[in-house]
């Protein structure tokens, strides 16, 4: 396995940081981004003399690292998971099913399969190295991955677990029984006198490739096609290879008894090597040094393993095939010894040895700085944690308050999704499952996203809404009618304040109305002010426009009497503007017509001076050029207050 360098040297082109005292400083914010910024540190003898008055120019640089999890390639992965994370809380929370970890375990290691063939579909000719970075990162932590199910999820009776080890390294090192199927499926050279082991010229490779994986079925065909197959070396052979013992945890021969015929069939294939029978070819001889598990045989072995893992599995199938989970370790540092000095392990070597040595908690701690923006860190810890594999404290010392380390790790990655343009709707799974916290993120997130279409204003609104963050709900909404008010659509800006139920932009539109209606005479978008619906209740503005626009139908419906009764009540609820108030005391002129209804007593009179007054004196007191029209109507409505009063006053004689 060849070592991934995750990270490269960026050089940043600032003068800045040429001068030698000048240090660079740097905070990250966010998961993938960080800023840089050159400071200047003066020692003792500057101090004394710095004006502080450095007006040298210095840049804030933000770097931005780059994530597969947001090439389009990749970004199934993304998806897709989140689908099955979703899938996977909700079994959790229904007390009537049994969660299946190992079924969850698979799902997400079939979408890191997929993942890994679409990069080929894409890379056919290998020559995209970005995307042959991206395979080897998805490959390794396919094969981490699905060895953290193997020794933790996987159920195994007696503990016994070469199987699914082989299992394990059969699906990630193909290389052997691809070949193998070169070799088999080619008829031409059983057509012909040409030999199979001479034609094919890795065939030794691949046959001694099977028998480290324990495929002898496979490797016992490839004998019987040798050229020498009716050779009395390869007649021996094939024949141990056929009496090999097979153990199964399922059924069959128990350990001790399993374990006995075993070194039986070791001992009878050691006594035929020792006397030489295969030494006729050199090849066939190596071979059965590992299948007896001879101590000189270990060199060649790890010449055919390309990492340590494949050594570990190889060696055991013929030294400890009954090998139990807590003997791995010792197995595990052995066998990667050698391959590296300690000094040269890599975050692969690391992160198998903590599963080897039984140590999940620092699996998972070391996962999380896997380089794949906390895709796998995410979804495996969540995975073990639900399943009962990890305590849900074991990293306090490093998450936020109140928040244990699988809903820290949940609020991280959801976090890194709402910074995209198109995934922020996964990254809201996540943080549904991280209690307040989440909550108190999603709410920040959610306000900040870009507002770029009427469609993703929609979906913002959908999920604040089905969450109940109503903060969120007037935000968009407030912004949304800013841009329509900009564009002088005011009627659109007065459904989002409706609907964001802001009663102070509604409150600002409102006065927007009211002065357009002094000015014209009339309401701009009459159906949408028929509609109003709560903002009424909210909004005092609008209680008052409700109020009105009811007046005004009342009186142009020749209801006087009603609508002398709502004018009082309107002037006594001090709820109309200022502004307005000339306004609305002319419309006592509504009330003069031929028939000489009074509609007023003396106190609604009385009223109605008053408010006059207080409208003259305000005007005096901040004179505006807008209200000169309706001033030079006060006289009218003096003299429209005391017909009023006159007729009043008459009609009361006459009920006398």
């Amino acid at each position: 396995m060849s070592k991934t360098i995750v990270y490269d040297t960026l050089s940043i082109p600032d003068p800045s940081f040429i001068d030698d005292e000048v240090r660079m400083f740097g905070s990250w914010f966010g998961m993938t981004n960080i800023c840089i910024f050159p400071t200047k540190i003066s020692g003792p003898s500057n101090n004394q003399n710095s004006s502080g008055d450095d007006k040298t120019e210095r840049n804030i640089i933000h770097l931005k690292h780059k994530t597969m999890l947001f090439d389009p390639k990749v970004r199934q992965l993304v998806n897709e998971s989140s689908g099955v994370f979703q899938e996977l809380q909700i079994n959790v929370d229904d007390p009537t099913k049994a969660t299946d970890a190992l079924y969850y375990s698979r799902k997400y290691r079939a979408i890191l399969s997929t993942c890994i063939l679409a990069i080929d579909r894409n890379n056919l000719d290998k020559s995209n190295e970005t995307y042959n970075q991206y395979k080897m990162l998805l490959h390794n932590l396919q094969l981490i991955w699905h060895l953290c199910e193997v020794l933790y999820l996987v159920t195994v009776p007696g503990d016994t677990i070469l199987n699914n080890l082989l299992d394990w390294i059969k699906i990630h090192y193909e290389n052997a029984e691809n070949q193998a199927s070169v070799i088999t499926e080619n008829k031409i050279a059983y057509l012909t006198d040409e030999h199979v082991e001479e034609k094919f010229t890795f065939y030794w490779d691949t046959v001694i490739g099977l028998v480290l994986q324990g495929n002898i079925d496979t490797a016992k065909m490839l004998l019987s096609n040798h050229s020498q197959s009716d050779t009395e070396p390869f007649i021996h052979a094939i024949k141990i290879f056929k009496s090999m013992p097979t153990y199964s945890v399922y059924g069959g021969l128990p350990i001790a008894e399993y374990t006995s015929r075993f070194k039986g069939w070791q001992s009878s294939a050691k006594s035929k090597l020792e006397c030489g029978i295969f030494l006729s070819d050199s090849n066939l001889n190596d071979v059965m040094k590992i299948i007896c598990g001879d101590p000189d045989s270990t060199s060649l072995i790890r010449s055919h393993c390309s990492t340590w893992f494949q050594f570990l599995v190889a060696q055991l199938i013929y030294t400890d095939p009954t090998v139990k989970k807590h003997s791995l370790s010792l197995y595990a540092h052995r066998s990667v010894a050698k391959y590296y000095e300690e000094s040269e392990y890599n975050h692969m070597d690391t992160l198998a040895l903590d599963l080897f040595d039984g140590d999940l908690e620092g699996f998972v701690k070391k996962l999380k700085s896997y380089p794949d923006s906390g895709w796998s860190s995410t979804h495996l810890t969540n995975l073990l944690h639900l399943c009962d594999k990890i305590e849900p404290e074991f990293d306090m010392s490093e998450v936020v308050e109140n928040t244990n380390p699988n809903e820290q790790y949940l609020l991280d990655y959801g976090t890194f999704l709402m910074t995209h343009h198109s995934l922020w709707q996964a990254g809201i799974t996540y943080l549904d499952y991280c209690s307040a916290v989440g909550k108190d993120h999603l709410s920040m997130l959610l306000s900040k996203l870009e507002i770029t279409s009427d469609l993703r204003v929609s979906k913002i609104l959908h999920y604040a809404t089905a969450r109940r963050l109503h903060n969120v709900v007037s935000s968009v909404c407030k912004v949304k009618g800013m841009l329509s008010l900009q564009k002088s659509r005011i009627g659109e800006a007065l459904c989002w304040a409706i609907r964001g139920q802001d009663s102070a932009f509604a409150t600002h539109l409102g006065d927007l109305y009211l002065k357009e209606y002094v000015k014209g005479g009339s309401f701009a978008c009459p159906d949408i002010l028929d509609n109003l619906g709560s903002i009424v209740v909210t909004c005092d503005r609008f209680m008052f426009i409700g109020k009105y626009i009811q007046f005004l139908k009342l009186a142009m419906g020749n209801k006087l009497n009603e609508a002398a009764l709502l004018y009082i009540e309107l002037l006594r609820s001090n709820i109309c503007p200022n502004y307005f108030r000339l306004t609305l005391l002319l419309d006592v002129l509504m009330f003069i017509d031929n028939s000489n209804e009074c509609y007023f007593n003396i106190a609604d009179m009385s009223l109605i001076t008053m408010r006059l007054d207080d409208a003259i004196t305000e005007w005096n007191e901040d004179n505006e050029s807008d209200n000169q029209y309706l001033l030079s109507k006060v006289f009218n409505i003096r003299q429209g207050i005391v017909k009023l009063v006159s007729i009043s006053l008459i009609r009361k004689k006459m009920i006398v």
